[in-house]
C-alpha cells in the first residue's frame, strides 16, 4: 500500500468513527478532543510536538506559527498518533515543500493531515456549488474555499496540485498572489496585516475559528453581535469585521436559513484548546 493509499484509508476511517462526512468541513482542534488527544498550544518557536506518556496522548503546537498553518501541523501531529509513530519533534520546515527530502513518515502524516482536513470529495462539492472549475477559479475563489477548510491558501493550492486538480502552471500562477495580495486587492490596504476568512455564504461549516485582531468577511445580510465583531470596511458583496475579544458568538443571515458560530481565542493564546475560548 503506498504512502498516499494509506493516509488517505486512514484520514477515512477517522471521518466513519466520527459519524462525520467525508463531504462536510471539520475543526482539527474538535477532532482530537473526540480521540482524546490533548492539544496545547505553547510559545515555543518550532512547528509541534507529539507526546504520548502512559497512554496519554498529547501534541503541543507553536503559537508562533501562522494561524492555519496551526490547524495543518495539528493534523500531522494527529497523523504520529493514529499511526503509533511515538515521540515525534517537528521544527520549523516549509509546508509546502514538493521535495523527497522528507522522511517516509513525514509524508504519511503529512498526507493524512491533508486528507483529513480537505477530501478530495469535499473539495469537489465546495467547487461545485459555486459552479466553479479549477483551471479557471480566481485566487479569491480558492481563499473561499481555504477558509471554509480551516486551512491557509497556499496549503490548498498545494494540495490540489499534488492530487492532479490542477496544473503546474496553474499552480504557479495561483502562488503570485499571497494572501495579503488578496486582501487588499478585495478590501483596500487597511492597515497592519493579519489573518482573514471568507465567508460566503454558500455552505454549512464548521465553527469559524479566529484570533483577536482577526479579520472576518461576510455577506451584508448576516448579522453580527457587535461585542466581538467590529465593522471595519463594506461593499456590495462583503462587510470586514475584526474581531474585538474573546469568546464564543454567533452570526445570523437576515434573508437565508444559515447561522454560524464564531470562536474567538485571545491573540498568541497560551494553553490548552478546551479553553481558548473562554471569555476574560
Amino acid at each position: 500500500m503506498s504512502i498516499y493509499t494509506n493516509a488517505i484509508r486512514k484520514a477515512s476511517e477517522i471521518r466513519l468513527e466520527l459519524g462525520v462526512s467525508i463531504m462536510q468541513p471539520i475543526n482539527i482542534y474538535d477532532v482530537c478532543k473526540s480521540l482524546e488527544v490533548d492539544v496545547q498550544f505553547v510559545d515555543i518557536n518550532m512547528e509541534g510536538l507529539y507526546i504520548n506518556n502512559s497512554g496519554n496522548p498529547k501534541i503541543l503546537i507553536s503559537n508562533l506559527r501562522p494561524f492555519p498553518r496551526r490547524v495543518f501541523t495539528c493534523g500531522h501531529e494527529l497523523g504520529h498518533h493514529l499511526f503509533n509513530h511515538g515521540f515525534k519533534l517537528d521544527i520549523i520546515t516549509d509546508e509546502h515543500d514538493l521535495s523527497d527530502s522528507k522522511s517516509p513518515e513525514e509524508n504519511l502524516v503529512d498526507a493524512f493531515s491533508a486528507s483529513l482536513l480537505m477530501p478530495i470529495a469535499a473539495l469537489y462539492t465546495e467547487f461545485s456549488q459555486r459552479k466553479l472549475n479549477y483551471a479557471t477559479a480566481t485566487p479569491i475563489d480558492y481563499y473561499i474555499i481555504s477558509s471554509i477548510f480551516n486551512v491557509g491558501y497556499q496549503t490548498l493550492i498545494t494540495h490540489c496540485k499534488i492530487n492532479g486538480l490542477i496544473n503546474e502552471y496553474k499552480y504557479y500562477e495561483l502562488l503570485k498572489f499571497s494572501p495579503r495580495k488578496i486582501f487588499i486587492q478585495e478590501f483596500g490596504d487597511i492597515g497592519e496585516a493579519a489573518f482573514f476568512k471568507i465567508i460566503d455564504g454558500k455552505g454549512n461549516l464548521a465553527p469559524i475559528d479566529l484570533e483577536v485582531s482577526n479579520y472576518l468577511s461576510l455577506p451584508p445580510d448576516f448579522i453580527v453581535e457587535t461585542d466581538y465583531l467590529f465593522k471595519i470596511h463594506e461593499s456590495e458583496k462583503y462587510i470586514l469585521y475584526q474581531t474585538l475579544k474573546a469568546g464564543i458568538s454567533t452570526v445570523n443571515s437576515n434573508v437565508r436559513d444559515m447561522s454560524y458560530f464564531i470562536r474567538i481565542q485571545p491573540e498568541k493564546y497560551i494553553g490548552f484548546t478546551d479553553y481558548r475560548h473562554l471569555e476574560k
